[in-house]
């Protein structure tokens, strides 16, 4: 079991403490703050603890508990030095009804991140095929349609779904760049290969002196071999006013066009995101 960075040890004792008492498993928020899952800032307080009865036992009642009552499977529970909780995929699915659709997003690309992933995406399909049906099965599959393996980051996701939710093409996430002599050059965060545009997403750490001479000398080998390089950072993501594009659509959209990209007729893709999950053909 992942424990985040950001996870005390008071709160394993308490979670532990808990588990023991009620004979409870840590699930939903509790479990996916084990396992380090992103969570919207409301909810990354645990200000209650989520438990889950075991096999054959009524939802826990208990004091600051949020108890369930539902069946999981043997490999749905993972144990821990401390406490016992939801497996990962398990905790992925029980934030279907909890999270908003971009929410689910985020969490499920960490599931499937390029480094230490939590499960792959045939274990994710498999899992959800074991799943039609249950309560959350429709939200985790509108999830899954827009989930993509490989990220490093959740912002990285956020803004990919940002530049898709306003007509923009899906990027490809970490796709390497090479120069014309096959040398490696970088893994942008999110790029368009055909019109050579890569997108960086600047986080606090980025304002670190040697990791900014690190980004400057990345950036300006990628313009060297031809690409357009734009950098985003949280301002950019966040529009200066309701109902304004944010800043990070307009400049992408600019960088495409000029590099000869222009719309393609069919569905919009807010309206995609929006579709109901395919049935067992895929439809």
């Amino acid at each position: 079991m992942r424990t985040a960075a950001t996870t005390q040890d008071t709160l394993l004792e308490r979670l532990r403490a808990l588990a023991v008492v009620t004979g409870g498993v840590v699930s939903h928020l509790s479990a996916a703050v084990l396992w380090g899952f992103p969570l919207p800032l409301s909810l990354e307080t645990l200000a209650v603890i989520h438990l889950t009865g075991g096999p054959g036992k009524r939802a826990v009642r208990y004091k600051y508990v949020v108890g369930h009552q539902q069946s999981l499977q043997p490999d749905e529970i993972v144990a821990g030095a401390k406490v016992t909780c939801t497996s990962p995929l398990r905790t992925w699915f029980d934030l279907a009804g909890i999270l908003d659709l971009d929410g689910l997003v985020v969490a499920g690309d960490f599931l499937l991140r390029r480094r230490n992933p939590l499960a792959t995406l045939d274990e994710l399909d498999g899992y959800l095929a074991g799943k039609r049906g249950r309560t959350g099965y429709r939200s985790a599959m509108r999830a899954r349609a827009l989930m993509r393996a490989n990220t490093d980051s959740p912002k990285e996701t956020a803004l990919r779904l940002l530049l898709v939710r306003h007509g923009l093409p899906e990027p490809g996430v970490n796709v390497p760049i090479f120069d014309e002599n096959g040398c490696w050059i970088q893994d942008p965060d999110l790029s368009y290969q055909r019109e050579k545009i890569a997108i960086q997403y600047d986080g606090g750490h980025h304002a670190d002196p040697a990791q900014r001479r690190s980004d400057i000398f990345r950036d300006e080998s990628a313009r060297d071999a031809g690409w357009s390089v734009v950098v985003l950072t949280q301002r950019d993501l966040d529009p200066v006013a309701p109902g304004m594009e944010p800043t990070a659509v307009t400049r992408v959209r600019r960088v495409l066009t000029e590099r000869g990209w222009t719309p393609e007729p069919g569905p919009s893709p807010r309206r995609f995101a929006r579709m109901d999950p395919p049935d067992a053909n895929g439809r």
